[in-house]
């Protein structure tokens, strides 16, 4: 027994996720099973791929190379080549990205352990995430589902530069096809829905010193008006519902509401 809490043995190390890539008649194009197949290499010999080691003079820990191999197998399995995002192109709802749900169903590990995997492929520079927000109609912060690539270097990395540029070129092909038997523009797969949203990637302007100092005041004085009625041991929504009347305020205003 190694020890590992996470059931990882260093001498018979599983490499596959629990859903493999689909390979044959049927199945996803080569290159996603090859680089996969090809990355395996990098768990027996850390030094072919030294980006991928944490510390610069160490070898990074049997079970995240193990975790990394994994996740990689996974990510490849749902990676659509035209635009490397993680995520399937479709007309009716435009590209859906894949959430981190998905990618820990389909690994068969735990989330902590696809989440660390990711972070090591992301420092070497493998993959990209980006986690939009957006203000939805209430003027609320929405946080949109993440945005995964997987960037070039990875294929380079493994030697299928060249077989990388014909592959997409042939799912490029494959999606304007697709997009002109519909009668509309490859664009419209790859549009991500923001729906009942504006703005999606619009943030929120930080205030100015003034305003915070303004704010702060009329928290305190509404934390002082409200403290009288609580001594009295009113019922909470009755304290604020008084406060808020004695201060001018909507009745349903509390300090934090609207910031």
């Amino acid at each position: 027994m190694s020890g590992n809490r996470c059931g990882h043995d260093p001498k018979n190390p599983n490499l596959s996720p629990a859903k493999p890539i689909r390979k044959g008649k049927g199945g996803l194009p080569r290159i996603l099973s090859l680089a996969a197949e090809r990355a395996k290499a990098w768990y027996y010999h850390p030094k072919k791929c030294k980006l991928l080691q944490l510390h610069p003079h160490r070898k990074t820990r049997s079970e995240r190379r193990e975790a990394c191999q994994i996740v990689i197998e996974t990510i490849l399995s749902h990676l659509d080549l035209a635009s490397l995002c993680l995520g399937t192109p479709t007309l009716e709802n435009g590209f859906i990205d894949i959430d981190m749900r998905t990618i820990v169903r389909d690994s068969g590990i735990g989330q902590r352990r696809c989440e660390r995997a990711i972070a090591v492929l992301k420092e070497a520079g493998f993959m990209k995430v980006q986690q939009p927000r957006a203000i939805n109609d209430q003027g609320d912060y929405v946080g949109l589902r993440a945005i995964r690539v997987v960037t070039t270097l990875f294929f380079e990395f493994l030697n299928l530069g060249p077989m990388l540029q014909r592959e997409r070129a042939r799912a490029s092909s494959r999606l304007q096809r697709k997009a002109m038997k519909a009668n509309r523009k490859a664009t419209d797969f790859m549009r991500r829905i923001t729906q009942g949203l504006r703005n999606s990637f619009r943030f929120k302007p930080q205030r100015s010193r003034a305003d915070l100092e303004k704010r702060e005041e009329e928290t305190r004085r509404w934390n002082m008006a409200c403290a009288k009625y609580m001594i009295a041991n009113l019922d909470p929504d009755e304290c604020r519902r008084r406060t808020n009347a004695e201060l001018g305020l909507p009745a349903d205003y509390s300090p934090g509401r609207y910031a």
